[in-house]
């Protein structure tokens, strides 16, 4: 297992490396300059001033030689100061990392607990009204954004019930438990989506599993109605499901840029998001690859997932 795991490490350096060159790339392709946001708009970007600062930050060099500064320096865990607040990247992101892992992993355990039982109950009452509620809420919880009804909920609760606090200050670190109440609802808004998708995996793995011939034999030997679709049905389902849920998983990230600002969060998405609209172009790369390496990382323990469900890729690892 160590080495099919380390085979998979392993190719995720070029995929990490694509990613940097790809966020440097369009990042500079974006209209503007860092350079009159630093000097501000009374100084030309073709005064001395505004060359020193172009100077001072490499920006005057070619753009493969500006990358390649950045990537040895990425390389040595030197991600570089910010070019609007001057600090180091590093610490701002490790500041802002807690909030969108624990936003994820909250909106990953809803996906889960909703997306699972709501997939064996409509393939065990397939062609019946709870198949029916099932699926027609899936369609609807899969065609609605998540920042809508963010939005929604943020009003509604506002309104209704002003003393739910929908946002604010997250400080997972002094006041762990109020932290994690206020992440509760974000978390639960943005798992809506990734849930119906693993519903619906599920419910067609199961489908396919209850048809097997192993399955009426396990219940003619008396087993329980709820053990036979448990670890005769569930089980030999989990592979497609698991593959769901790796990329929901990821979705979940990517998505969380966006359920960060809705609700206020001070997570790695709303952290980047204010270093792209500053062009902050050493705090956008290493936030991209920071969210790019917790994506590859997702993907990392769904094909380790593979190896212990599937004893095929273990003979053939």
């Amino acid at each position: 297992m160590l080495r099919y795991a380390a085979g998979r490490i392993v190719l995720t350096a070029p995929v990490l490396i694509g990613v940097s060159l790809m966020s440097f790339a369009i990042i500079h392709m974006i209209p503007g300059d860092i350079v009159s946001v630093l000097a501000g708009p009374a100084v030309a970007l073709d005064s001395e001033a505004a060359q020193n600062i172009r100077h001072a930050l490499h920006l005057d060099q070619s753009l493969p030689v500006q990358y390649g500064i950045w990537l040895v320096s990425a390389l040595h865990g030197d991600f570089g100061n910010s070019l609007v607040m001057g600090l180091p990247v590093g610490p701002q992101i490790a500041s802002h990392l807690p909030v969108t892992l624990v936003l994820t992993a909250f909106s990953l355990a809803f996906t889960i607990l909703i997306g699972l039982p709501a997939g064996v109950v409509a393939a065990t009452t397939r062609g019946r009204w709870p198949d029916f509620v099932i699926r027609g809420a899936a369609l609807i919880g899969l065609s609605t954004p998540a920042f809508l009804v963010g939005v929604a909920a943020v009003l509604l609760l506002s309104i209704y019930m002003p003393s739910f606090k929908t946002l604010g200050i997250v400080d997972l670190r002094n006041d762990p438990l109020g932290g994690t109440q206020m992440l509760l609802l974000p978390a639960f808004l943005l798992s809506l989506p990734s849930a119906t998708t693993v519903m619906r995996y599920t419910r067609a793995a199961m489908l396919e599993v209850l048809a097997e011939p192993y399955m009426a034999t396990a219940r003619a030997k008396g087993a329980g109605r709820i053990r036979v679709l448990i670890r005769h049905g569930l089980r030999n389902a989990l592979l497609p499901v698991v593959t769901a849920m790796g990329v929901t998983a990821a979705q979940l990230v990517a998505g969380a840029v966006v359920i960060e600002q809705v609700f206020g969060l001070p997570g790695v998405g709303q952290l980047m998001l204010n270093a792209i609209y500053h062009r902050d172009y050493t705090q956008v790369q290493a936030t991209v690859l920071v969210v790019t390496t917790l994506v590859v990382l997702i993907n990392i323990v769904v094909d380790l997932s593979y190896y212990l469900l599937d004893p095929r890729i273990q003979h053939h690892g």
